[in-house]
């Protein structure tokens, strides 16, 4: 009888732990079911695709809402989409932009994912069962689309496989050229790392030097912020000039450059100098490193042939960003305040011919606190946040459930193998196999199907 009444006993407060959790704010995996949360005055985003899930990962509770913290959170690619939307409300707005054209245009066709249409540096990939698999790779093996390719899928694959929430089956195409489209392609719907505010149908991602830049010196993106983070000079004690390095070599940011360098000429303030790379000599002599770029009180971004794949690494700096009005969209400008409380950079003419004016006025010791200000923002805005690998991770989850949202087939994840075996009774039959490659393998063969035992691979190393 004192075992029935202990058992009695031990139940009654095992239901009444859980009516407390139930009324007053338990973990949330009690009665939470996943939705991803908003910025409070942002409009009712697009739906997303796939129904809600349940899952105990979120640290949010009512009495205990969880916040990201940078010191924390910079690294946690693993976040969940809750995680994701409470730490970047603001990250998002490209995904929602192209969600909403392929709303108005109809959902994305399996037909639209051919990829003869660019010669080259183009991946035709899905995404199953949380795992990235490489349907077509076309062009990306030359010293340029290689390293871009491998960063890109390495970065992708990352976001994918680091949650524990289940993602959207998906298949699509992304390039890795500066711009996703050129003149004369028409209109194609793929994922690139840059758009004109003209090309609706590109889908924006996160570029491949979020993974790294080793051939011009930047060995890991996160690197760089640990390096940043430990050893560079409070704003107040950097070279109170501009820094530029850069080549005159470029398509679409030409112009631009020219204007920098007239506008910058023999002045006092300005560390600006052009860079040939032919030249091993004025490499050698005019060379900064990305954090060298960082000791200067300001920094000045221009466009090259595109996009410029600097611009994330200097607002990792601790400086005051100054650039021209820019004609190419990465998935992260609309996070760039020219003007107000939350300025975070200085936005000049495409010409500079405005510039000896506003750094002039940014040097004058009365107008400092502000010029620090700005620079204050710029690394609370990006480097602790939105700029963070973290950030980069969930971005990309994101754009995987916005595309699934529009996406207007369901993708063809199995195909029957060609190679018939036979079967114990003496039959012969088929067997069914995974389309593409997965990425585990496709980075160490650098291809979609290879021979087994596989034949040795050469590796081109330029030794001049």
């Amino acid at each position: 009888m004192r075992t029935i009444a202990l058992y009695g006993t031990i139940a009654a407060i095992i239901t009444a732990a859980l009516v407390l959790f139930s009324t007053q704010g338990g973990p949330a995996f009690a009665s939470h079911t996943y939705r991803r949360l908003q910025h409070p005055n942002a409009p009712p985003r697009p739906g997303r695709a796939g129904a809600s899930i349940a899952h105990s990962q979120s640290y949010i509770s009512p009495k205990h809402p969880w916040e990201f913290s940078y010191k924390r959170d910079r690294r946690n690619y693993g976040l969940s989409e809750e995680q994701c939307s409470v730490a970047f409300p603001k990250l998002y707005k490209e995904v929602d932009r192209a969600v909403a054209y392929r709303k108005k245009r109809g959902n994305v066709t399996l037909e639209e994912l051919d990829v003869g249409w660019r010669g080259d540096g183009i991946v035709r990939a899905l995404i199953h069962d949380n795992q990235l698999y490489i349907v077509d790779a076309h062009g990306v093996s030359d010293a340029n689309h290689r390293p871009r390719n491998i960063a890109t899928l390495h970065a992708l694959s990352r976001a994918v496989t680091s949650t524990s929430e289940p993602l959207p089956d998906i298949e699509f195409t992304f390039t890795d050229h500066d711009s996703a489209l050129r003149e004369g392609d028409g209109d194609h719907t793929t994922w690139g790392y840059s758009r004109l505010a003209s090309q609706e149908s590109v889908w924006l991602m996160p570029d491949f030097g979020f993974w790294g830049w080793p051939d011009v010196g930047l060995r890991s993106y996160a690197e760089l912020q640990s390096i940043l983070e430990a050893d560079e000079d409070d704003f107040l004690d950097k070279i109170p000039k501009l820094v530029w390095r850069g080549s005159m070599n470029v398509g679409s940011g030409h112009d631009a450059r020219e204007g920098l360098l007239k506008h910058s000429a023999d002045q006092r303030w300005s560390d600006v100098q052009t860079l040939d790379w032919s030249n091993k000599t004025d490499i050698h002599d005019k060379l900064l490193s990305m954090q060298e770029h960082c000791e200067y009180m300001f920094t000045a971004q221009t466009e090259g042939n595109t996009y410029s794949g600097r611009l994330k690494y200097l607002l990792n700096c601790h400086s005051v960003l100054v650039s021209h009005s820019m004609q190419f969209i990465e998935h992260f400008h609309h996070l760039l305040q020219p003007s107000g409380p939350e300025q975070n950079y200085v936005k000049l003419k495409r010409d500079f011919s405005d510039l000896p004016r506003k750094i002039k006025s940014l040097g004058k010791p009365a107008n400092m606190p502000h010029t620090k200000k700005i620079a204050n923002n710029a690394l609370q805005t990006f480097r602790e946040r939105y700029l963070t690998p973290a950030a980069e991770a969930c971005y990309w989850r994101a754009l995987i459930r916005g595309w699934a949202s529009v996406q207007g087939f369901e993708p063809e994840v199995w195909e029957d193998s060609s190679e018939l075996i036979e079967d114990w009774r003496g039959g012969m039959k088929g067997r069914k196999v995974l389309r593409g490659a997965p990425f585990e393998s496709y980075v160490v063969m650098e291809s979609v199907g290879w021979d087994v035992p596989s034949r040795p691979r050469k590796v081109c190393v330029d030794e001049g």
